[in-house]
């Protein structure tokens, strides 16, 4: 075993996750540490000037929703998961960590690094998502999944308090970890004018929803929500997150149902990390309208407060909210509520709040040399226990 490598399992491509993942590993081998992501050869971040590794080995999936589609994807997802226990038995990481917490094909999955684990092999996760709502099969067969995803595992990182509905085994050793900045995207100079490309007035409020389009977001209501607040833009710039999610045209569809479509503007797709300052640049608010069922953080806010734009977000009781009130910036309004965000959108119109110093507080506050502070100490306590 080499004590000094990791072996980080990243099978997103893009979007939060996968930047997660690449200041992990930039940190990780910024302290020595021999990193090697495993990722696909679409995965956004260049390591080139990172000082860590990359093995674009994994397998991707489709996004269509047929039958077909969806039996390729998990048969992606479970192939994956073996090549990752490939990697273990070949380079022997001192521990390997999982870039989220997931159960999908866990029954077909799980047993090579239930074996490993016995043999001494150390997982960790980040739990990005903590409760596992969404189901696939049966509610016995989902809480089966989610046991069986867990067993590998001796520990992880979550963003806030674990959620006593994450059902997380207390033999886990887990440890509050913070989100660091997004340092990539700082000081970028927009690419381009998002208002003039959009036909949005330089007079008009623009709300940005921007990342993964997820129904968990809630882009529904805060399109209904314009009903009310008829000097408000909303531009939604992101792709679908999964194949379970609705597609982009559902919004076009939604929102010229409802007489907002001159008022809602989506640029549906991958956005190179390049074209992301232009958006932040142009939005006067950034949307994180998550529903209820969300208790985590959003790697969207670690964006936003690169250009101090004040928030509008919704969620369950979990980080989100909580960041957003500790250090003031922006509103937190009732989750799945149209009505709610309206009020929320006319108040920050109104206001136009200058959060600057609060998110000069904030970003002072994040840290990825934290996170991986609690990242080894959690490898420490397991070694710990084991010895």
């Amino acid at each position: 075993m080499d004590h000094r490598s990791v072996l980080i399992f990243a099978p997103t491509p893009h979007g939060g996750i996968a930047e997660h993942t690449h200041y992990q590993a930039r940190e990780l081998a910024s302290r020595g540490y021999a990193t090697l992501v495993l990722c696909q050869p679409g995965f956004a971040k260049d390591a080139r000037s990172a000082g860590y590794g990359q093995s674009r080995s994994l397998l991707q999936g489709g996004l269509g929703a047929s039958l077909a589609m969806k039996v390729q994807r998990a048969m992606t997802e479970i192939a994956n998961h073996f090549l990752l226990a490939g990697q273990i038995v070949r380079r022997r990481p001192a521990f390997v960590l999982l870039e989220a917490n997931t159960e999908y094909g866990a029954w077909a999955w799980a047993w090579p690094h239930w074996l490993l684990r016995w043999m001494g092999a150390i997982y960790l996760a980040n739990f990005h998502d903590p409760v596992r709502t969404v189901h696939i099969g049966p509610a016995w067969w989902h809480r089966l999944s989610v046991i069986l995803s867990l067993k590998p595992l001796s520990g992880g990182l979550i963003h806030g308090p674990v959620p006593p509905e994450a059902r997380i085994p207390a033999r886990l050793i887990m440890r509050e970890a913070p989100f660091g900045p997004f340092e990539d995207l700082a000081g970028s100079a927009p690419a381009f004018d998002a208002r003039a490309r959009l036909g949005i007035g330089p007079d008009a409020f623009v709300l940005l929803a921007f990342g993964h389009i997820a129904d968990r977001k809630n882009l529904d209501l805060a399109i209904a929500a314009l009903v009310a607040v008829p000097g408000a833009h909303l531009v939604i710039a992101g792709s679908v997150g999964s194949a379970r999610d609705r597609p982009a045209a559902f919004y076009e569809v939604h929102a010229e149902r409802l007489g907002v479509a001159d008022r809602v503007h989506l640029v549906s797709g991958f956005i190179a990390e390049a074209d992301i300052a232009a958006y932040f640049a142009a939005a006067d608010a950034v949307a994180l309208t998550y529903a209820r069922g969300f208790v985590s953080q959003s790697g969207v806010l670690q964006i936003a407060a690169l250009w101090d734009k004040p928030l509008l977000a919704s969620g369950g009781a979990g980080p989100l909210p909580d960041t957003v009130l500790r250090y003031g910036l922006g509103l937190v309004v009732e989750p799945d509520s149209a009505p709610a965000i309206a009020e929320g959108l006319a108040r920050l119109i109104a206001e136009r709040p200058d959060l600057g110093d609060n998110f000069g507080r904030y970003r002072a506050s994040t840290s990825w040399a934290v996170n991986v502070d609690r990242m080894l100490e959690v490898v420490a306590a397991v070694r710990g226990v084991r010895s």
